[in-house]
């Protein structure tokens, strides 16, 4: 009885067990929301510090033309707010306690990452290696995961819904509209005189990919 009631676990284990391995999560909008701070929102310098707390520092750059204002605070978030609209366009994480949706942290197994987000093949960007995933009802937005070369576990979040790549922004990549354009379009329709001197702010490549301290 005991060697038959064996038998049967074996063989329903070896029936699952194929199941299991199978199983792929996917992305969710929830993906895109952080401490209550969602990608793509309008959100105010007071949202933000309740969200993180004061930050340590800001500093504005220029990601592939667009003006960001990003505020760093502790445990390493990093929260960019596009200075034209006042929308969160990036949101940087490589806080090692943060826990994301399903409990995936910093060390996240590939096997881990494919059950909560789904499997993807690995993209080169800004000379790091992620797993680019975009959000089911904003395709704009992507949710990135720094993974360790070699051992690809996981390191670091990003949630951006800025171009990736120089190419990607001259294609209209990203939900971001590009503020130099609008600004050029606009003085020429008041009739002003143009400062061509903001387009030498064009010259992100691949840097604006990655986070303002790794750069």
């Amino acid at each position: 009885m005991r060697r038959a009631f064996q038998a049967l676990f074996l063989l329903l284990s070896l029936w699952a067990f194929p199941l299991a391995v199978g199983a792929e999560g996917r992305v969710l909008p929830e993906d895109f929301v952080v401490r209550g701070v969602a990608l793509g929102e309008v959100a105010d310098e007071a949202a933000i510090e309740k969200a993180f707390g004061a930050p340590l520092f800001d500093t504005e750059k220029s990601v592939f033309g667009i003006r960001v204002k990003y505020y760093t605070f502790k445990k390493k978030f990093s929260v960019g707010v596009s200075v034209s609209t006042g929308k969160v366009v990036d949101i940087v994480i490589e806080d090692h306690d943060y826990a994301a949706r399903d409990g995936v942290r910093y060390g996240a197994t590939p096997h881990r990452i494919a059950s909560v987000y789904g499997r993807k093949d690995r993209e080169q960007i800004g000379g790091l290696t992620w797993n680019v995933y975009a959000n089911p009802e904003k395709p704009g937005q992507k949710l990135m995961l720094e993974v360790e070369p070699g051992t690809w576990i996981l390191s670091s979040w990003r949630l951006t819904s800025l171009p990736l790549t120089e190419e990607e922004a001259d294609m209209g990549g990203g939900e971001e509209e590009d503020w130099q354009s609008a600004d050029f379009n606009a003085q020429v329709l008041e009739g002003k005189d143009i400062d061509m001197s903001a387009l030498k702010d064009r010259d992100e490549t691949e840097q604006g990919a990655t986070p303002p301290w790794k750069r």
